[in-house]
């Protein structure tokens, strides 16, 4: 596991801050679909609708029953959270201290964070979608696909990783010779081969 987890270490905690990065792109942008009529783009959180800008939703304007657009919302927003749970027991139990359960933390942030952005991607047919005559996937849709991505293979290699740093100096204690042995041995051995 040396130079093999390593390296998945590296991919792992890049993998997790790079899906952090894109995840918090898919929360913070209004170019994830293109309004079939040109009226504008939308986002799960942001929109600009007939030149307004990219400004958060106006809830007045819009459909407050869509339900399509809210559960896009609520699970773009819970997958960012389950990746910063990642990032934060991935780099504490990897990096300085262990935490409890870490693992199957681990485990359960890769799932739910699998989970929130594929619920985020049915926005499509949502109902803003429908009265602007269709959507269709615009410029940055990209970062929704690279967040999975990158997410999923933070999941998959983080039990390809190395022991933890307060394994592996346990490890190399236990390996060193203690100095104070050695001289009590040395001198035993000294009386010894004097007596005879």
């Amino acid at each position: 596991m040396g130079l093999i987890g390593l390296i998945a270490e590296l991919a792992v905690l890049g993998s997790i801050a790079a899906g952090i990065a894109a995840n918090a792109a898919v929360v913070g942008t209004c170019k994830m679909l293109e309004l079939r009529n040109g009226a504008g783009n939308i986002g799960p959180w942001r929109a600009d609708i007939d030149g307004s800008g990219c400004q958060g939703w106006n809830k007045d304007e819009t459909d407050q029953d869509d339900w399509i657009l809210n559960m896009a919302r609520a699970c773009s927003v819970m997958a960012l959270i389950f990746g910063c749970i990642l990032a934060v027991f991935g780099f504490f139990n990897q990096c300085l201290c262990p935490l409890p359960c870490s693992q199957k933390i681990l485990d359960l942030s890769g799932v739910g964070v699998q989970i929130g952005l594929a619920l985020t991607w049915p926005m499509i047919r949502s109902s803003v979608c429908d009265n602007h005559g269709g959507c269709r996937w615009g410029d940055d849709a990209a970062a929704l696909l690279l967040s999975q991505i990158f997410y999923l293979a933070a999941s998959i290699f983080n039990r390809c990783m190395r022991e933890p740093r307060y394994k592996r100096r346990q490890e190399e204690r236990q390996e060193e010779p203690e100095p104070e042995k050695d001289l009590e041995q040395n001198e035993t051995n000294g009386s010894g081969t004097e007596a005879h």
